[in-house]
């Protein structure tokens, strides 16, 4: 009998608290957010009050809009891996996410000091 209680006991410790995902989901809408308003920007027209920093600003949305990304699908994708203890499916594909999203953000940032 006290087998058993020990063993649900160890069960429980074992198990890692779940979280809510309230920041992970904040990050990323926030930066789906700028990116969509920086490809709104691409295509002001010049004449616009703002027109003449046009290019720095799409420019600039698309790199805010990359880190926050990479930034939620790190914690998403760690938090993941922290559930399954191992490199599965989704804890990859988010990875993946993470890499793009900042290699981007890197490259927006080079075309708008270039």
């Amino acid at each position: 009998m006290t087998l058993i209680a020990d063993r649900q006991m160890a069960d429980d410790l074992v198990r890692v608290p779940t979280r809510t995902r309230i920041t992970e989901w904040t990050l990323g809408i926030v930066g789906i957010l700028a990116a969509a308003i920086g490809a709104w920007m691409y295509y002001v027209p010049t004449t616009w009050f703002l027109g003449g920093l046009a290019e720095a600003w799409y420019l600039g949305m698309f790199i805010g809009g990359g880190v926050l990304i990479a930034l939620a699908a790190g914690m998403l994708a760690r938090q993941m891996f922290r559930v399954d203890h191992e490199w599965t499916a989704r804890v990859v594909v988010t990875t993946l996410v993470t890499v793009i999203a900042l290699a981007a953000a890197i490259v927006f940032a080079t075309i708008l000091i270039i």
